[in-house]
């Protein structure tokens, strides 16, 4: 240990006139500590919402899709956009959509919903959507002898389906609610298309079979999404084999690279899940800089009371100072020894908010502290907790940042101590 820490520790460790000292330097580390807590659990808390955020977008959609620039994708098209795409290292995986609007009428009542046909068997590899099948709903496709997760409810929408039974179908819970629907239930989908008959021009119709729901929690998508196979959603189009684009799965998607995607299937549009969602993540990453600009404050009045300790323990350690000075010791050595002391309760004070923070997350993800209300978090129970290395490092380094900057008055004013004027009288 260097003299400048030995000789400050002793400083903070030795007996005081003023307790009154003592007792700030104490509040000082625990208001660093708490400020650091506070900017860990919450900042933790925001990287898991928008986490969960980000994985709800994605189980509806694709990171990226490929896209005409006018009309349909025809099959062979989309086979060769397919082997240009999974040459690519980026690409994890890539399958064909079709997306339409038409309408659903159940129990009496119609409600406008977007149509997507989907690979049923492609489709986990390109969407989360499987991993927000309700388990209640699930329990009830089980009980009917069919599937218990969401990967087997998506494989109940094959087309065509075992013999006796109609295609299936998907729905968002918030939609099948509202129609009161259960698994099981019959519901019937009208496409825009017609056909012509003796009568006149009849709306295309197909009888489906409900073999579960989702529910991402994002408004405008549950409540108007379906979801079938795209060789029944080409039927009910007249669309032959035509598809509406491809979508599109990277092993990143936080640095999803578009122009790369764009260059790989040029004379095609490429949209990608940040075109469509950015003004959510912009505004989620400015409310987590406010959030933190806000409650580094604690950190940084903490140390304001750092700065009101150590300037009276100057004073009241003048004469050992003088010493020091008389000594030999250089205002640098001086300056060292108080620069040392702030850091010392800095240190303290980040490492046990650190500790804290931490310990504070892990209680937050592992018990029901805080009521979650039910499809606010689809994929979570409790708060979401994400803790990021990126942003611990920002914390502990920007309280000791700020230790080294409001240590530097007291320390100059410890270096101008003169030897004489304290030492006249002893």
């Amino acid at each position: 240990m260097r003299i400048e820490s030995f000789i400050g520790l002793r400083f903070l460790r030795s007996p005081r006139q003023t307790r009154s000292i003592s007792v700030v330097t104490w509040i000082s580390a625990v208001g660093v500590m708490l400020g650091v807590t506070a900017l860990i659990i919450t900042i933790s808390v925001m990287n898991g919402f928008r986490e969960n955020l980000f994985l709800a977008v994605t189980g509806t959609m694709a990171h990226a899709r490929v896209l005409p620039q006018t009309g349909n994708l025809a099959a062979a098209q989309a086979e060769a956009l397919r082997a240009r795409l999974s040459a690519l290292p980026m690409v994890d995986a890539s399958a064909p959509y079709l997306s339409r609007q038409a309408f659903l009428r159940a129990e009496g009542e119609f409600r406008s919903i977007v149509l997507r046909g989907i690979d049923p068997r492609a489709e986990s590899r390109v969407s989360n959507l499987q991993r927000f099948i309700s388990s209640g709903e699930a329990q009830e496709l089980a009980e009917e002898g069919a599937k218990a997760d969401g990967g087997r409810a998506l494989a109940a929408l094959e087309y065509p389906p075992p013999r006796g039974q109609r295609p299936g179908i998907l729905l968002g819970r918030p939609l099948a609610s509202s129609l009161h629907l259960h698994i099981g239930s019959e519901v019937e989908v009208i496409s825009t298309e017609q056909r012509m008959t003796p009568v006149g021009p009849v709306p295309l119709i197909k009888r489906f079979r409900l073999v579960g729901v989702f529910e991402t929690g994002i408004g405008g998508i549950d409540e108007v999404t379906a979801y079938v196979d795209a060789a029944i959603a080409q039927k009910l189009f007249r669309m032959g084999n035509a598809l509406s684009g491809l979508a599109v799965r990277v092993v990143d998607p936080q640095a999803i690279d578009a122009a790369a995607l764009r260059a790989a299937v040029p004379g095609y549009r490429v949209v990608t899940w940040q075109n469509e969602n950015r003004n959510i993540f912009q505004v989620m990453q400015l409310e987590k800089l406010g959030v933190f600009l806000i409650l580094t404050l604690i950190i940084v009045v903490a140390f304001f009371n750092i700065i009101a300790s150590l300037i009276m323990l100057v004073l009241e350690k003048r004469k050992a100072i003088a010493v020091l000075k008389a000594l030999g010791a250089s205002n640098a050595m001086v300056r060292r020894v108080f620069f040392m002391q702030g850091l010392w309760i800095g240190t303290i004070g980040t490492v046990a908010g650190l500790i804290t923070g931490l310990a504070g997350c892990w209680v937050l993800a592992t018990f029901d502290l805080v009521p979650v209300p039910e499809g606010v978090f689809p994929l979570a129970k409790r708060l979401p907790v994400l803790i990021e290395f990126s942003d611990l490092a920002l914390i502990t380094g920007s309280s000791f940042l700020i230790c080294l900057l409001v240590t530097l008055y007291p320390a100059t004013v410890a270096a101008k101590t003169r030897p004489v004027e304290n030492l006249r009288n002893e």
